[in-house]
Order: structure tokens, then C-alpha cells, then sequence
């Protein structure tokens, strides 16, 4: 099964329009193996936290990452603002698809 990551931290008004700018060129990046999605959300409590969501294949490909002591973008992309984020990995145990096209 999938990974979950969560990346989270504060991001102060004067330097949002670059961080969003900054997330948008991580799609011009090369796309790590076993990376399958990236969310940037927005909190809608406190409108200056912000979480970098991001689904692996599985653990293995994240496992490899840690051994290597490579940083993954999201994390790299809060550190580039001077943020220390949280980290947060989740294994997904079980899911469903509500919609389909």
C-alpha cells in the first residue's frame, strides 16, 4: 500500500506569493521515483499553515530516500522560508474511491 507525507508549516503572508510560486516550479522538477501525487493545501482555520500532502507507491521508495539522507522537495521547499516543518508519514491501510469519471 501507499505512503502518505505530510509536510507542514507556517508561511507568513509577505512570502506567500512566492512559496505557492515556489511549490508551482516543483512540477518543472524531475519527479522522484515512486512519487504518484503532491497536494499543496491551504489550512482554513488558521490561513497561514500550510501542508505539502504527497502519496509515495510505497514505503520502500521512501525508506531508500531516508538511507541516503536525501532531503525531499517539500521539506526543501519550507526550509527555503526559513521553516523548520513538521513531518508527518503515514501508512495507508485501506481505502476507497468515492467518484469516478
Amino acid at each position: 500500500m501507499e505512503i502518505i507525507t505530510f509536510v507542514k508549516g507556517k508561511i507568513p503572508e509577505s512570502e506567500l506569493k512566492d512559496f505557492l510560486a515556489a511549490y508551482a516550479s516543483m512540477k518543472e522538477e524531475t519527479i522522484p521515483e515512486g512519487l504518484i501525487a503532491s497536494y499543496l493545501l491551504k489550512d482554513m482555520i488558521e490561513p497561514d499553515f500550510f501542508t505539502v500532502e504527497t502519496v509515495w507507491a510505497d514505503s520502500e521508495i521512501l525508506k531508500k530516500l531516508m538511507d541516503n539522507d536525501e532531503t525531499t522537495l517539500d521539506v526543501k521547499l519550507f526550509e527555503k522560508y526559513n521553516v523548520d516543518p513538521s513531518v508527518e508519514i503515514h501508512e495507508v491501510l485501506d481505502n476507497y474511491t468515492q467518484f469516478e469519471e
